[in-house]
């Protein structure tokens, strides 16, 4: 499998599509489960290298070179300049697990909410960029930060049932 990309837009296939959601699940589940770790630091450092780790494999599904200098400067560049009223946001809340009693306990079922829906806007967001070609995160800020809100709620919804045993 050769991981050069021309830039232009190819056509995706339906197991591509299949794949990469497939992916972004797994790793908005794993998310989750790090709201349970009770350090604060350790679970963001934990879900930032979940993302990484998605996005690479994100990368393989539609057979681009992994992004690492678009993974270095989006990530830092157009999530803080899109995206980073939500996304830091929910990311600081861990800082409640640092609160004393209850702290831990009623941040635990929050973060894994907002972690899994956080990785599941970020997978998206990515999803939308390997599919248009590599493009999407060279669209206008207010288009971004928009999908990702949109990708957030939708991962607030979806993922609970996701995650109860069935």
């Amino acid at each position: 499998m050769r991981f050069e990309h021309t830039g232009l837009p190819s056509p995706i296939s339906a197991e591509q599509t299949a794949a990469a959601a497939a992916l972004i699940r797994k790793y908005s589940l794993y998310a989750m489960g790090c709201g349970l770790i009770p350090a604060p630091i350790i679970d963001m450092l934990a879900v930032t290298a979940l993302e990484v780790r998605m996005i690479q494999d994100l990368s393989k599904v539609y057979q681009f070179q992994f992004p690492r200098k678009l993974v270095v400067y989006k990530i830092v560049l157009s999530l803080l300049g899109s995206i980073a009223p939500v996304y830091f946001s929910n990311k600081l809340k861990s800082g409640v697990k640092a609160l004393p009693g209850v702290g831990l306990i009623a941040a635990s079922g929050l973060l894994a909410a907002v972690n899994g829906a956080s990785v599941y806007a970020v997978g998206k967001v990515f999803m939308r960029h390997f599919e248009s070609g590599g493009t999407f995160l060279s669209s206008d800020n207010a288009v971004i930060r928009r999908f990702f809100n949109e990708s957030y709620a939708e991962g607030k919804q979806l993922l609970p049932a996701l995650a109860s045993p069935a």
